[in-house]
């Protein structure tokens, strides 16, 4: 068993690198929704850190934005201080 707890993972930390991402991509949430199949709203709600995301969603994120999963759930959530 892990000793890491859905606690540890700060959905803050995820919204805002999803949307530097984003940012950087020069995309809008709208054509992130249409790549992931989800609601604007969903999606929105990741963002601002109020819902957290399944792992093919993060499956998807990562294949979307060209990166890894550490950029997306930042280094708190992988166990470094």
């Amino acid at each position: 068993m892990s000793d890491i707890e859905t606690t540890d993972v700060d959905m803050f930390t995820i919204g805002n690198n999803l949307r530097e991402l984003r940012e950087q991509k020069r995309v809008t949430q709208m054509q992130v929704v249409d790549v992931l199949g989800v609601s604007y709203t969903h999606y929105a709600k990741i963002e601002e850190g109020m819902r957290g995301m399944s792992l093919k969603m993060l499956i998807k994120l990562i294949r979307y934005f060209e990166t890894d999963a550490n950029t997306i759930l930042g280094s708190a959530a992988m166990g470094v201080a």
